[in-house]
């Protein structure tokens, strides 16, 4: 499986210095951290959780992709 990096998205809370990260393909599922490695950390989680939501084979393997994107993307940070 492909991984890229670059479907990660990382922004700055407007409140506070905290970063927030998201997938392009998952902008609704959101995690913040003290830094884009920490954020994409519990988005991995939160990704792993969207699974038991997914009902078809096909959702399931996007899902699939942006763990596997998101995962690299803290690897790359490490």
């Amino acid at each position: 499986m492909d991984t890229h990096v670059s479907q990660v998205i990382v922004t700055t809370s407007t409140s506070s210095s905290a970063a927030i990260v998201h997938h392009r393909d998952f902008p609704e599922i959101r995690a913040e951290g003290g830094s884009p490695k920490e954020a994409a950390a519990h988005l991995v989680n939160k990704l792993a959780c969207a699974l038991d939501s997914a009902l078809t084979d096909w959702r399931r393997k996007r899902v699939d992709q942006a763990i596997a994107d998101v995962k690299a993307y803290v690897e790359q940070e490490g």
